[in-house]
């Protein structure tokens, strides 16, 4: 090798440890929150559960793990399992691994290219109105249009949804407007307000209509479906389910945002309770009065299939966490395709099972495998696979 490449492939390393080691030290931070120390306080592993989870994790992933995350599993789900993955090793070793180089993922977590993923695999999408990217802006049909000529397209546009379309996260800058004459009818934004405030890249899109079974929960807000597909040694794979559903007089249903989450089984029936970010915990919706045990969500396993037609257009990439809904059709909508922080907790703990059920160890294998590499090195195995064939 040349000393140009050895340059390059330590100056990757350097920078790659120091990534790996923030997002690790992020999430045990996360824990110093008064709320989430409280929860634990509520628990205490055994003798025996502790030694479990210990023999788990040095067979398969060589060394020991903290404690926390299996607590704060028990606590908040009453089940205890060895399997149960901890978001310790989720965002910072698995998704990462799994999505390299991250210039793939900086490229697809531009929401502005669904619409095109989404027509390739035949799924609908919230229709534009108009967005932004770079500062371009583009009409319904992707056509380039002067600034002029969008502010005219909201001006009387009625109901949309505006969001920014890079680098947020959990419903951030989103907002639900009604445009006549120019200006929002419950803000008095005007458009080109709206066009300051949402930056360079965005996008206005049509309002959703849901179906019934998923706007019965809660009207004010488009509930939303996370499936998280991995692709994993040549197969499409996806984590337990769970269904977002907004509270209030909010338009968007993030769990960070103040929303409940809960399981939901692939055929569409809800779990008997959901719960909050901070394990508030629900058998009907607070607001609708909605009980959710035996309640059922319409078009979810063709929406799990329309997550893996997506995932199979985009190879890149080996995990994304999408967001669907289902139109009033009972047809899947995609929403949006999270590439970074995806975040395994909330189908953990929405379901009560490990999010990766029996293929945990060999996850685990695979990581251990990976973690001994040089950073550099790493970027030839993808996907689970431990050679180059």
């Amino acid at each position: 090798m040349s000393l140009k490449s050895d340059v390059k492939d330590g100056l990757y390393d350097v920078l790659e440890n120091v990534k790996i080691h923030r997002a690790r030290h992020a999430e045990i931070t996360k824990f110093k929150d008064p709320k989430r120390k409280s929860i634990l306080s509520d628990v205490e592993l055994s003798s025996e559960q502790m030694r479990a989870i210990d023999k788990f994790y040095v067979e398969n992933y060589g060394r020991k793990i903290p404690y926390t995350w299996h607590r704060h599993n028990l606590a908040i789900s009453g089940k205890f399992d060895v399997r149960f993955f901890p978001e310790l090793l989720f965002i910072p070793e698995f998704e990462r691994y799994m999505n390299m180089p991250v210039a793939y993922a900086t490229v697809f977590e531009d929401k502005n290219l669904l619409p095109l993923f989404a027509e390739r695999a035949g799924v609908r999408t919230p229709r534009p109105i108009v967005t932004s990217t770079s500062g371009v802006l583009r009409n319904s049909d992707f056509k380039e249009i002067s600034k002029e000529t969008a502010l005219n397209l909201i001006d009387n546009c009625g109901a949309c949804f505006a969001k920014p379309t890079v680098g947020t996260c959990s419903g951030e800058g989103c907002g639900s407007y009604c445009f006549a004459s120019g200006v929002d009818a419950a803000t008095g934004t005007t458009a080109e307000e709206l066009f300051e405030l949402l930056g360079s890249d965005f996008t206005v899109q049509e309002v959703i209509s849901c179906h019934s079974s998923v706007a019965k929960l809660h009207p004010e807000s488009v509930n939303t479906l996370r499936i998280m597909t991995y692709r994993w040694q040549g197969e499409l794979r996806s984590l337990p389910l769970l269904m977002r559903i907004g509270r209030g007089k909010s338009a968007v249903d993030n769990a960070h945002a103040g929303g409940m989450f809960i399981g939901i089984s692939n055929e569409g029936l809800l779990a008997p309770s959901a719960l909050t970010e901070f394990n508030d915990r629900f058998e009907k919706h607070p607001d609708t009065g909605v009980v959710f045990q035996g309640y059922k969500i319409a078009g979810v396993p063709g929406a799990i299939d329309a997550a893996k037609r997506m995932h199979s257009l985009m190879p890149q990439m080996g995990l994304i966490s999408w967001d669907f809904t289902i139109g009033e059709d009972g047809a899947p909508i995609v929403i949006e395709a999270n590439i970074r922080g995806g975040s395994i907790w909330l189908s953990q703990m929405a379901n009560g099972i490990p999010g990766f059920g029996d293929a945990t160890a060999e996850i685990l294998q695979w990581l251990r495998f990976m973690n001994n590499l040089a950073p550099h090195e790493r970027l030839k195995y993808k996907f689970g696979y431990k050679d180059l064939g």
